[in-house]
């Protein structure tokens, strides 16, 4: 609902509303696209997996060759085979996700070389039809790719060849164009030829009596280099891949984790866009814009506003539902679009839910001029105001949406929502450390997300917020205020703005502190109320830059000095954004340590390990990765990251190296991973201002092979 200007600060005009909003939904895109330098979280596997899963079936719908094979691609049991996978969460980012990689993705996938040596070879490359290689495509060869090439390099390119043959499991494509020979040539490489192996020289059977063996001055010279320790390969020598193939799409400009972290990409420019917009509904676009940098740059949700996952999407369909449902209390026909934004909402995420909550304690507060109790001896009577259009529509619209577009729910509708609550009532509880104590279980504190946000936020964001709350109070005073509650005096469009954005700020919160409520995650569990929150922030900025002379001048040059240091931090431990805290209240990185805080989970700080992994992992070396998942591990592979040979190892017993996270909640793990390995502590680590956030542990005789520790490895 929109006001008389109350802020002092003239209003933008719609089309210069709009302008920034683009400008800000561009720059906040490229922006992350420009630091996607954090691996692959342990949820980002998951969703990787059931995207490409669910464009399989998309793929049996869009070839199917008639109308009965659409028939049975909808029937029940192909639906209910595809979709049940991932059902705790709606499918709307999932399917995204994989439409993005099909459509994006540069997709390397290993090849064998067929055919007779006096003939054209043919190539045979493993793949699911959703990865593309359809009969007719234009295929790029690639040599193979050895440690520390890219591989997007030019120079890789050996051939070309075309599609001829489809089947679900395997493309084979026809040689075009390269010389044959060499590619024969090329393509006996091996992943991990060239790098040093473990194994020794096994000693010669036994000779009948009275034989000599002619070879015994070779195998005596086998025997003593056997025994001198193997020295490592030169990095450069060592090969990542077999040869490879590359369908030549003039779209896929991505790789394959970049082009699914793409739609949430996109999501957090629309999140940071509309708390611009409802910021100048509310406070006005200096608050506006403030608040929604603030939201950006604040490091936790800029490290979450890069990831494969759903906290990013639905903060933004969150902000459009609540932007639609103010608007629509000015002009009814954005009712419509709350209902489809809310609709939109229950199929990205469960949050979605408690949206309305919000809305119906704010018609109520808002309307309670016009809210009466009355009693007719055991008769109540109850007179509500008029209920806002949009409460309707939400219900109506988004509802039926919801239905329609999750194909798990086709099938026995009611069982399916059941078992969706279910889940997330009865979710697991994963272990926290909180300032050193273990929290296994609930009852969790009561106020463990008011604390984890006053730690996470930057200082001056939180300084700023309690200003603008400071600001905003009402007028007078509060014994006035409260006088004029209690008469149910009409609220003014301040009061209504400063509540609107309280409720919805806070709600989230409240929510995670009931002490039955799962609290992994951390800030990512209420981050739909902190665009609120920091929308505040900004109403205290913009009531301070109001007050300063030459506020042209001041107000730019203000906002600057405030934002260097969140920006940044967000961009100096991007890769490992769940380890920030505040220097204010925590120390920073060193304090958060000190305090025996989580820094991180998830298992995605393994991808600044790898190009040491690479470049020195004996052959076929057994990694134990801990919480760096199977899916987020083959992601690596099929992305030139890791090499091809190195196995993953399902735990410390055996692995010859492992790369743990230093937590106090995995310490049993550490405990196990020390007796085994014979160490007493880790061969090098990941670390960032003298902080570790992961420990490379080395059997000794692989040590033996590869060399002192460097120590640290730069993340």
């Amino acid at each position: 609902m929109r006001g008389p200007d109350w802020t002092g600060l003239a209003p933008l005009t719609t089309r210069a509303r709009a302008g920034v909003a683009a400008i800000l939904f561009v720059g906040t895109v490229a922006v992350l696209m420009a630091t996607l330098d954090m691996g692959y979280t342990r949820d980002e596997s998951f969703y990787f997996r059931y995207a490409m899963s669910y464009q399989e079936w998309f793929v049996s719908v869009e070839d199917a060759p008639d109308d009965e094979a659409v028939h049975r691609a909808f029937s029940r049991d192909p639906v209910i085979r595809t979709w049940v996978g991932n059902f705790e969460h709606p499918p709307l980012m999932k399917a995204l996700f994989g439409l993005s990689w099909r459509a994006f993705a540069r997709k390397d996938r290993d090849v064998a070389v067929t055919g007779r040596p006096d003939a054209a070879p043919t190539i045979r490359v493993e793949t699911a039809p959703a990865e593309g290689f359809a009969v007719g495509a234009e295929v790029e060869l690639l040599r193979p790719l050895h440690v520390g090439e890219a591989p997007t390099d030019p120079a890789r390119v050996i051939g070309r060849a075309r599609v001829t043959e489809r089947t679900p499991r395997a493309a084979v494509a026809a040689v075009v164009e390269g010389d044959p020979a060499a590619l024969r040539d090329l393509c006996r490489a091996r992943p991990g030829d060239g790098a040093p192996e473990l194994h020794r020289v096994r000693p010669r059977a036994p000779l009948p009596d009275g034989e000599d063996d002619p070879d015994a001055a070779d195998a005596d010279a086998d025997a003593a280099e056997a025994e001198a320790p193997p020295t490592a390969a030169e990095p450069a020598d060592i090969v990542m891949t077999t040869c490879q193939a590359r369908e030549d799409r003039g779209l896929a400009v991505m790789d394959e984790a970049t082009a699914m972290r793409f739609p949430a990409i996109l999501t957090a420019g629309l999140a940071v866009s509309l708390t611009f917009l409802l910021g100048c509904e509310l406070f006005g676009w200096i608050a506006g814009l403030f608040g929604a940098l603030a939201f950006l740059f604040t490091p936790r949700h800029f490290f979450h506003a890069h990831l494969t996952c759903f906290d990013m999407p639905i903060v933004a369909m969150t902000l459009l539902t609540l932007y639609a449902f103010w608007r629509s209390l000015d002009d009814r026909r954005w009712a419509l679009g709350a209902g489809l934004a809310w609709g939109v909402a229950l199929l990205t995420k469960h949050n979605a839910f408690f949206i309305p909550v919000g809305l119906i304690l704010y018609w109520l507060w808002a309307g309670r001029d016009r809210l009466r109790f009355g009693r007719d001896g055991l008769r109540v009577h109850v007179a509500l105001p008029p209920l806002p259009i949009s409460l309707i529509a939400m219900p109506v619209v988004g509802l039926p949406l919801w239905f329609s577009f999750w194909p798990k729910l086709w099938y026995d509708p009611m069982r399916a929502v059941r078992d969706y609550f279910a889940f997330h009532l009865e979710h697991e509880h994963y272990m926290q450390w909180y300032f050193g104590t273990p929290l296994p279980q609930p009852p969790f504190p009561v106020s463990y997300p008011f604390v984890m946000t006053g730690v996470t936020v930057p200082e001056v964001f939180l300084i700023l917020a309690v200003a603008g709350v400071l600001c905003l109070a009402p007028p007078g005073s509060l014994r006035l205020w409260w006088t004029a509650l209690r008469a149910r005096v009409a609220p003014t469009f301040r009061e209504r703005a400063t509540v609107f954005a309280l409720l919805n700020g806070l709600l989230p919160i409240l929510l995670i502190a009931l002490p039955s409520t799962p609290i992994f995650g951390g800030i990512k569990h209420w981050m739909t109320g902190m665009p609120f929150i920091l929308l505040i922030a900004g109403y205290g900025f913009q009531a301070m830059v109001l007050a300063l002379p030459w506020r042209k001048l001041a107000a730019p040059v203000t906002a600057g000095l405030l934002l260097a240091q969140p920006v940044a931090a967000s961009v100096s431990i991007s890769w490992a954004g769940t380890g920030y805290y505040n220097e204010l209240l925590m120390g920073g990185l060193q304090g958060g340590a000190q305090h025996k805080m989580m820094r991180m989970f998830w298992g995605f700080t393994s991808l600044q390990a790898l190009p040491w992994l690479n470049a020195h992992a004996p052959k076929n070396a057994r990694v134990w990765f801990q919480d760096t998942t199977w899916d987020a591990y083959a992601m690596y592979q099929r992305m030139g990251l890791l090499r091809g040979d190195i196995r993953y190892h399902n735990g410390p017993e055996g692995a010859q190296i492992a790369l743990t996270e230093p937590h106090k909640a995995l310490h049993e793990n550490d405990i196990t991973l020390h007796r085994d390995m014979n160490v007493v502590g880790p061969y090098a680590e990941v670390a960032q201002d003298g902080v570790s956030f992961l420990d490379v542990y080395v059997r000794p005789e692989v040590a033996e092979i590869i060399g002192p520790s460097p120590g640290f490895i730069a993340p």
